[in-house]
């Protein structure tokens, strides 16, 4: 499993020690780490200097580029220019970098990136088992509920405030809580179920294919195809949508990968990718 750690940053003795000590930036427990191990984690250290210059769709190309072949990718990037990767925060593992003062020495790069490696940790146990994937990978605009906003924003927003994978596990029951088979006994399956009465299923077929050329899409549908929250997913893969009815009839506006608005119009069900192509 490749595992990029990317750094996005103006600071040039970062940039400089990264460069430089590519063998150095992973503490060396990390490499020794049961979960890393036994993923046969193999690093990838790059480096992307902000400059004045350096825009979304800069940072976009270098992050599209170096996330090829890629399973796993953490953003480090400069708080003070974390809003350039706002839009996707969703697709990859952003965290925030602290300001240095001087010459960046290794201790300094190690409690920076320690944490972050732990928490990516806790997430991608959890990712790898299916069964907790499939609400991982439910569609954050789409699929309404409170239990997904909030743990959306813990993966996001405050990925790296404590307690992370006990929180990361509590929601994942709470959302779990809105697992049933739909109301006819000959339905045995179970779907993840809405505020809407929507009824979602995660991966039953193949036949629809993501799009994110652009135009139409803009440049974070890309990525969100791809990636979700710092880990690969299968694009070939999607929800099946539908109601509890008989036969099933689904209406409604709903809000796809870049902000367009699809509206049901009572078809039989919807083929909705995690980033929200329907």
């Amino acid at each position: 499993m490749k595992l990029v750690i990317a750094f996005a940053t103006d600071n040039t003795n970062i940039l400089t020690f990264v460069s430089s000590n590519r063998d150095k930036v992973i503490p060396r427990n990390f490499r020794g780490d049961r979960y890393f191990c036994e993923k046969g984690i193999n690093f990838s250290v790059v480096q992307m200097p902000i400059t004045d210059q350096t825009n979304f769709a800069s940072l976009s190309a270098w992050l599209k580029d170096r996330s090829r072949g890629a399973e796993g990718l953490i953003l480090l990037i400069d708080e003070a220019h974390r809003h350039l990767a706002h839009e996707l925060e969703d697709a990859y593992f952003v965290v925030g970098l602290q300001s240095y003062s001087g010459g960046v020495v290794q201790n300094q790069i190690h409690s920076a990136i320690s944490p972050v490696l732990r928490h990516f940790a806790a997430y991608s146990q959890r990712f790898d088992d299916f069964g907790k994937k499939r609400v991982f990978l439910l569609p954050l605009d789409i699929f309404k509920s409170k239990e997904l906003d909030e743990l959306r924003d813990r993966l996001t927003n405050r990925k790296m405030e404590p307690g992370f994978g006990e929180d990361i596990e509590r929601l994942l029951k709470e959302l779990n809580k809105r697992a049933r088979p739909k109301s006819q006994k000959r339905f045995k399956k179970v779907f993840h179920v809405d505020d809407r009465s929507l009824f979602y299923r995660y991966a039953e077929e193949r036949h629809a294919i993501v799009q994110s050329a652009v135009p139409p899409h803009h440049e974070k549908c890309w990525h969100l195809s791809k990636f979700r929250f710092g880990r690969v997913y299968d694009t070939e893969l999607h929800h099946n949508v539908d109601n509890d009815s008989e036969p099933t009839r689904v209406f409604g506006n709903f809000i796809t990968c870049h902000g367009d608005v699809f509206t049901a119009t009572g078809q039989s069900h919807l083929n909705i990718f995690p980033n929200g192509y329907i």
